[in-house]
């Protein structure tokens, strides 16, 4: 879904804010994290299946972790991961040898940052609470670190870092393997914005690396007018509010994540933050699907194969969903034309903008369909599609 920027902030001292799925301190950078982890779920299935991912969130009952055998590539890895709260949590060093990333440590900023798939993880160790970032967006992502060692759940490897997985839970052994992904680069532009007593930080996915130049100047023109918009805005903004106060300076993030990347589709997250000293700040997020071999954008028609009665189906669950929950505010009607989405290994994720249909505090509301449910039987996501694979 396209937006219409739209400005119109409660200007006063307020000292901390709900913000982006976690607690935001006006100090600045400081970041305490309200955010789910999930894994696999404990069962007896052998094969790893949509359904089998439970979430566990952050104030689970603290229970004695049991040993998980970790296998890839046919051998038994040195390193165990464990098993706690419902969630399979595998050590950063571990997934970096699945994955075939790199693993850096920086002692200044006490923050681990391990790269794989086109994304760049981040946990940092500030206040000794793990907090994770991924390319400077916050996903719900919940790290641990236990004797010394950091984990991540399985379904983070899984999301974000190309990974997936087999689990036994007869004999707690989780197999993985690296996801074959496009043959795509996707790295982070940044934009120079200076305005006094403004914190702007901007970085927007480009990519490269594709057969077709014209399709990846297409995509890449998408984001770049995407995020020139937003800054456009900002500075429209700050211009009417004139300058900040140099102890309550204005804001302006911009940031994505890397959801999907097989089968010929690029998914990404693009998410742009404004804060010109109010109550709060207004987050605004894109879902992004692009078929790579023609860099078009895909819209969610496009991915349920066009097919009515799934989008009734879908409209019906999501409406019944958002209207038992206890933020809803009114005016659903059934799911946009231009509805907003994201796409994962997994499946579908509908979600609305901050305010659409529910409270500020309610942040995303966010509704995911796997692709069992979305498509029909033995047919194999964006099967549809004439794909650089």
């Amino acid at each position: 879904m396209r937006h219409t920027i739209k400005s119109g902030y409660i200007r006063n001292d307020t000292q901390f804010e709900f913000e982006r799925g976690v607690l935001y301190m006006t100090s600045w950078k400081k970041w305490t994290s309200a955010l789910l982890a999930a894994g696999i779920i404990v069962g007896s299935g052998t094969v790893w299946q949509d359904s089998s991912v439970q979430a566990a969130s952050v104030s689970t009952k603290v229970t004695t972790p049991t040993e998980v055998t970790l296998k890839s590539g046919g051998k038994t890895l040195t390193q165990k991961g464990l098993l706690q709260g419902g969630s399979t949590w595998v050590s950063l060093t571990a997934v970096k040898d699945v994955a075939g990333g790199s693993l850096k440590y920086d002692a200044k900023t006490k923050e681990y940052s391990l790269t794989a798939a086109n994304n760049t993880m981040t946990i940092s160790l500030i206040d000794g609470a793990p907090s994770v970032r991924i390319n400077n967006y916050y996903p719900q992502v919940e790290a641990k670190l236990i004797n010394g060692r950091l984990y991540i759940p399985f379904s983070a490897m899984r999301d974000y870092l190309g990974v997936q997985g087999s689990w036994d839970g007869k004999a707690k052994t989780l197999t993985l393997s690296k996801v074959k992904q496009n043959s795509v680069t996707v790295k982070a532009a940044t934009v120079k914005v200076s305005i006094k007593n403004a914190e702007v930080d901007i970085q927007y996915p480009q990519v490269s690396g594709l057969a077709n130049d014209k399709a990846e100047a297409a995509i890449n023109k998408v984001l770049k007018d995407e995020v020139d918009a937003f800054v456009a805005d900002f500075k429209k903004q700050t211009k009417e509010f004139g300058d900040a106060a140099a102890n309550r300076p204005y804001a302006f993030e911009s940031s994505y994540v890397v959801t999907y990347n097989e089968n010929g589709v690029l998914g990404l997250i693009t998410q742009s933050y404004q804060d010109y000293a109010g109550a709060h700040g207004m987050t605004f997020r894109t879902g992004h699907t692009f078929a790579l071999d023609s860099g078009k954008e895909l819209s969610l028609d496009d991915v349920i194969q066009n097919n009515k009665t799934v989008r009734e189906t879908v409209s019906k669950k999501v409406g019944d969903q958002l209207k038992a929950s206890g933020g809803y505010l009114e005016g659903y009607k059934g799911l946009n034309k231009d509805q907003d989405f994201y796409v994962t290994p997994t499946g579908v994720v509908v979600f609305f903008q901050l305010y659409e249909y529910t409270a500020y505090a309610e942040g995303f509301p966010e509704f995911p369909f796997t692709y069992k449910e979305l498509l029909p039987k033995g047919t194999e996501p964006f099967s549809g599609l004439t794909a650089d694979k």
